[in-house]
């Protein structure tokens, strides 16, 4: 049976207790229905995992003994960068969690002339705390112990800012004929270290943001003759190139 992983956001020491919040006592104890002296992994976001015990079943306010830690070895070598067009709300949340499960570094948020949201300062900070939330239950769930970095929303005009100017830079257009195999073999050497894939939203990109893009040094690549839904371009593309490059 796998263990039950769980993010705990404070510092944790071998040898110490610690108590966990009351949502996270709940999901152990009501939920999972886990007893007294099982083994709990707790990680806090700097890449070790903590292998506790439970020293009781109390559902509001869980005690574990910290027994031990280990570096996790569940991130990827090849850091990529997810540039995500706004997308309406189920959508979005599932690009976010696909992508952290399957090893995305950053996640840039972009609002795009097709993009269908107008948001408001309070709407932006309640979606960013519940998209985080998802980036750290995916982590919970495959293992990783890094939370990938979610930017605050920005327009695509402001994403150079954002940007590592060493990195491979694509962007998702259907109507390129360049594949990710056929880049050059110096872009596949920079490839080994840092990519950073820009994807557009529902309607996909225009051709002004196509061209911002290309003068902001992105390659424009197609993925296969299918056009893919926004929700399904960036875990697919990101899968790709964990198998050409990264860990797959």
């Amino acid at each position: 049976m796998p263990v039950t992983r769980i993010y705990h956001p404070e510092s944790l020491r071998c040898g110490e207790t610690v108590q966990l919040n009351a949502d996270a006592s709940s999901h152990l104890i009501r939920v999972l229905r886990t007893k007294l002296n099982s083994p709990v992994i707790l990680f806090n976001g700097d890449g070790f995992e903590y292998h506790c015990t439970t020293l009781d079943d109390n559902a509001k306010k869980t005690l574990l003994s910290i027994n031990s830690k280990i570096a996790s070895g569940k991130e990827s070598n090849i850091n990529i960068t997810l540039i995500q067009g706004l997308s309406r709300q189920h959508r979005m949340e599932f690009t976010i969690q696909k992508s952290v499960e399957l090893g995305v570094n950053r996640i840039v948020p972009v609002i795009c002339e097709r993009s269908n949201t107008k948001l408001t300062e309070d709407q932006r900070i309640k979606k960013l705390t519940h998209w985080r939330k998802i980036a750290i239950s995916a982590c919970e769930q495959s293992g990783r112990s890094i939370i990938p970095d979610l930017t605050e929303i920005t327009v695509l005009d402001n994403v150079n800012q954002l940007l590592n100017r060493d990195a491979l830079k694509l962007v998702l257009n259907p109507e390129s004929n360049l594949s990710l195999k056929q880049l050059s073999s110096h872009q596949t050497a920079v490839a080994a270290r840092y990519v950073e894939m820009c994807i557009g939203p529902e309607g996909g990109l225009t051709k002004d943001e196509i061209a911002f893009l290309e003068n902001s040094q992105f390659t424009n690549i197609c993925f296969g003759p299918r056009i893919l839904r926004t929700e399904t371009a960036g875990p697919a593309v990101i899968s790709a190139l964990q198998m050409l490059w990264g860990d797959f």
